[in-house]
C-alpha cells in the first residue's frame, strides 16, 4: 500500500511539473525585451534548483546503496527467515528504483530548461540585432556603473602607470568611490568571468546582448558568478582596491567588436 501511494504521489508531482513546463514554453515567444530577460533569469534559477535536487538524490542514492550493502551483510550473518529476507531486499530495491526514477525525470526536465534557455538567449540577441539595425546603432548606451560618483581619476588612453611608472594604454577609466559602494551592471547580459585577474584584482566581465563587453575591476567583492544572467542596474560587485591599485575605485572598460573604446563615449551618466 505504501509503495502504491508513493507511485501516485510521484506521478502527480511529475505531471504538475510537466504541465508547468508546458505553460512556461507556451508564453516564451509571446514576450519580448525585458520580459524575455526576466524569463531567462527565471529559467536559470529553475535550472539551479533542479540541479540541486539531482545532487540531493545522488547523495540519497549513494547512502541507500551503502545501507543496502550493509543490510545484505547483516542478513548473510543472521538467521533471518527467508521470507523476511526476501521482503527486506525487495523493499531496498524498490527504494533504489524510486530514487533512480525521480533522478532520471529531473535530468530530463533540466535538459528541457537548458534547451529553452538557449532558445531564449538566441531570441533576445536576434531582437537586439534587429533593433540596432533599425535604429542604425552599433550598441545600446551603457549605464554609469556607480551611482552618485561621476568623477574620473584616470581617463582612457596613454598614461604613466601609477605603480610601474611606465607609459602604457589605460584601457578603461577609473571612477573613485568609497569601499563597498555598489557597482552596477551597465546593461543586460551574461557574466563571462568573475574571479581574480593578474593586476586587476577581483574582476567581473559581462557580455551584453547587443555585443558589447564591459569590465569592472579592483573590486573588494564580486557578488555574481560566471554564467549568471544580469539586468541593467543590477548590483554585480563592490568597490575596492584589490590588485595593482592605489585606492578605492572601479576600473571600468568597454569593448566593442574586440576593441577597447573610451567608456565615456559609450555610457550615459
Amino acid at each position: 500500500m505504501k509503495k502504491f501511494l508513493y507511485k501516485i504521489v510521484l506521478t502527480l508531482v511529475l505531471s504538475i511539473s510537466f504541465l508547468t513546463y508546458e505553460s512556461y514554453i507556451s508564453k516564451t515567444y509571446a514576450l519580448s525585451g525585458e520580459n524575455k530577460i526576466d524569463l531567462l533569469i527565471e529559467n536559470q534559477k529553475t535550472q539551479e534548483i533542479i540541479q540541486s535536487k539531482i545532487e540531493d538524490l545522488d547523495d540519497k542514492l549513494d547512502n541507500n546503496m551503502k545501507q543496502a550493502s550493509n543490510n545484505i551483510e547483516v542478513i548473510s550473518l543472521s538467521f533471518i527467515p527467508e521470507d523476511k529476507s526476501t521482503e527486506l531486499n525487495e523493499s531496498i530495491d524498490m527504494e533504489l528504483i524510486n530514487i533512480s526514477d525521480s533522478k532520471e525525470q529531473l535530468e530530463k526536465e533540466l535538459q528541457d530548461y537548458i534547451i529553452e534557455g538557449v532558445k531564449l538567449e538566441k531570441s533576445i540577441k536576434e531582437e537586439m540585432n534587429t533593433y540596432l539595425k533599425e535604429n542604425n546603432l552599433d550598441f545600446i548606451p551603457a549605464l554609469w556603473p556607480v551611482e552618485s560618483y561621476k568623477d574620473i581619476s584616470s581617463p582612457f588612453g596613454e598614461r604613466i602607470h601609477p605603480i610601474t611608472n611606465e607609459i602604457s594604454l589605460h584601457k578603461g577609466i577609473d571612477i573613485p568611490a568609497p569601499q563597498d559602494t555598489e557597482i552596477l551592471s551597465s546593461d543586460n547580459g551574461i557574466v563571462i568571468f568573475s574571479g581574480v585577474q593578474n593586476g586587476y584584482g577581483n574582476v567581473v566581465k559581462i557580455q551584453h546582448f547587443d555585443g558589447k563587453t564591459t569590465v569592472y575591476a579592483h573590486n573588494t567583492k564580486n557578488v555574481v558568478k560566471e554564467g549568471d544572467i544580469v539586468k541593467r542596474g543590477q548590483v554585480i560587485a563592490k568597490v575596492g582596491t584589490t590588485g595593482d591599485s592605489t585606492g578605492n575605485h572601479v576600473h571600468f572598460e568597454t569593448i566593442i567588436n574586440g576593441e577597447h573604446l573610451n567608456p565615456v563615449n559609450i555610457v550615459s551618466k
